[in-house]
């Protein structure tokens, strides 16, 4: 005889539930950090808040009661269990002292006056990098320090009150490639940095905005950058990177780098005083003065016919390029 839904429905009533499972806190954090599909124990430590001896001890719990495992080559796993089952959780039993940091995670503390890469904790601290691993886990777990890419801890370390704005991998590429010196394109400085063409504008936009870089108008009309003096303070930006090459000039010849320093040293010059002072015969010079003031790196100060003339902000920029660009040849070719 069919059960009516009457009949079903009181079977049901009849029938003890299921009692979902009891974990502890550490042991229900690891297993969350498991099925979002960390694998390493510092990985699952790291998004549990735990110290690795701590998120240890929760998954050799776990792989007891059969919700996790450990795979010869991919770490750490949820079983079919362990992805599915519901828990409840209790509160994990208080441990003396709890996370306050020991002698070693203090030195780390006082060190760590500004982000850091762990490379330089390392040498500076003078322990293993492995030793270093544990102490950035331990504090991590005790809510002192951040990391700025949780999958990879020791990129860049700071204290969990420190403020300064975190750059991604590739703003602190392009921060790095931006020039002191001078200013160049953003093309150059995407090929240097090696970012995709595609993102280029926009972290040069983001680091203008944090006014790590300066943007002005380059002398071909187009804009170019230059990292500011915040920039150069930031401890993101690697010293040691290949900056950016300058970008080609609109003039590059020497005679025409001698007329326009004659002409700045002088503030302005008439044709007849540029040509007796550089030698040059006076066609040759009214040709070259009015290529120049095409070029937009002079211009005329009057209406006379016999006017001087006088840089341009664009002349003053490409005289000032063109002479460290000397200066520099001069010092490779002593070396």
């Amino acid at each position: 005889m069919p059960h009516t839904a009457a009949a079903n429905q009181a079977e049901e009533r009849s029938m003890p539930r299921a009692r979902n499972l009891l974990l502890t806190q550490a042991q229900a954090a690891c297993l969350i950090a498991l099925r979002s599909g960390k694998d390493s124990q510092s990985k699952i430590a790291i998004e549990a808040q735990l110290s690795l001896e701590k998120a240890a001890a929760a998954l050799r719990k776990l792989a007891e009661i059969g919700l996790a495992e450990r795979h010869q080559t991919k770490g750490w796993l949820a079983t079919r269990r362990g992805k599915t089952c519901r828990f409840d959780t209790a509160p994990d039993r208080p441990r003396r002292n709890g996370l306050a940091p020991g002698p070693g995670g203090r030195r780390l503390l006082e060190l760590l006056d500004r982000p850091m890469r762990g490379s330089e904790i390392v040498n500076k601290l003078g322990i293993t990098r492995q030793g270093v691993h544990q102490l950035l886990i331990k504090l991590h777990a005790g809510g002192h320090v951040r990391f700025a890419d949780p999958e990879n801890p020791h990129w860049l370390v700071m204290r969990a009150d420190d403020k300064t704005a975190v750059l991604s991998r590739n703003e602190e590429r392009v921060l790095s490639a931006a020039p002191r010196e001078y200013a160049t394109d953003a093309v150059k400085i995407r090929v240097a940095a090696g970012v995709p063409d595609a993102e280029i504008h926009e972290i040069l936009e983001r680091l203008l905005v944090r006014r790590l870089i300066v943007a002005s108008e380059g002398l071909r009309g187009n804009r170019v950058y230059r990292v500011t003096d915040a920039g150069l303070q930031h401890p993101q930006r690697v010293p040691s990177a290949a900056c950016a090459p300058a970008p080609r000039l609109p003039v590059e010849s020497e005679r025409v780098r001698k007329v326009l320093s004659a002409i700045f040293d002088s503030g302005e010059l008439r044709i007849k005083d540029v040509t007796n002072a550089l030698s040059v015969p006076h066609q040759s010079m009214n040709a070259l003065m009015q290529y120049l003031k095409r070029k937009r790196l002079v211009k005329k100060n009057g209406r006379d016919l016999y006017s001087p003339y006088a840089l341009t902000a664009q002349g003053i920029a490409a005289l000032a390029e063109m002479t460290r660009n000397r200066d520099l040849r001069r010092g490779i070719s002593r070396r």
